[in-house]
């Protein structure tokens, strides 16, 4: 029993230390996965990502009340999917989705 109390305070912590809320803020310079930098800035509207050949990487991200939504586009591929934000420490765990398959990412911020 006692096993069972411990491990559902575990659970709560853990939720609570990565649970995302609106006052997060990603802004600053990331290091992508496949080496580019990426830089996020606030707008009015939420923030919004541009690489180094000034293409919009990441747009219209906003809090919808319990996770960050944004679009993501790739442009090596020219694909844009729909995803999800969240800081983890210094990385920027992004999981995108298109159609039923999905992948996850984390950017470095530098």
């Amino acid at each position: 029993m006692d096993k069972i109390f411990y491990l559902l305070i575990a659970l709560a912590i853990t939720s609570v230390t990565f649970a995302q809320k609106a006052t997060d803020n990603f802004a600053g310079k990331y290091k992508t996965d496949d080496g580019g930098t990426v830089t996020i800035t606030k707008t009015s509207n939420g923030f919004v990502g541009i690489d180094e050949m000034k293409r919009v990487v990441l747009k219209d991200v906003k809090f919808d009340g319990k996770e960050w939504k944004a679009t993501i586009y790739n442009p090596k591929k020219e694909m844009t999917a729909s995803g999800e934000l969240l800081i983890e420490g210094n990385k920027l765990k992004i999981v995108a989705h298109k159609g039923f398959l999905s992948k996850t990412i984390y950017w470095v911020k530098s």
